[in-house]
């Protein structure tokens, strides 16, 4: 059994400042990974991994604006993205029927409202 735990802080709350910012942070890191991995495979058509994608970012500003265990978190969570895109792509071979269009590439979150999630472990 896995225990988590979820906090809701609302504006008015001291924290949520700190929270917005670091989930910002969490944003820019995961639309600087995604662009690695996405050029690699558009022009490539190379799908980096998590371990490589991480050998890229980890002297990147992105990554370092977040502590180490969220930052990794923030690449593994982009490579499950891929990773539901490939098997979307399989499935949609397959059964084209169950899809309305062919599954598209992961995007990037919003350069400016755009907030990601933060996994602590």
């Amino acid at each position: 059994m896995q225990l988590v735990e979820q906090h809701c802080i609302n504006k008015s709350d001291s924290r949520y400042q700190v929270i917005d910012g670091a989930a910002f942070a969490s944003k820019n890191l995961y639309n600087a990974a995604n662009y690695l991995v996405r050029q690699s495979f558009i022009h490539t058509g190379v799908y980096l991994r998590y371990e490589e994608v991480y050998h890229q970012m980890k002297t990147h500003e992105a990554y370092r604006a977040l502590p180490t265990k969220v930052s990794q978190q923030v690449m593994k969570l982009l490579d499950k993205n891929w990773k539901s895109y490939f098997e979307a792509c399989t499935t949609y071979q397959e059964h084209p029927e169950k899809f309305l269009g062919h599954p598209k590439l992961p995007k990037y979150k919003d350069k400016l409202n755009g907030r990601n999630v933060l996994v602590y472990t």
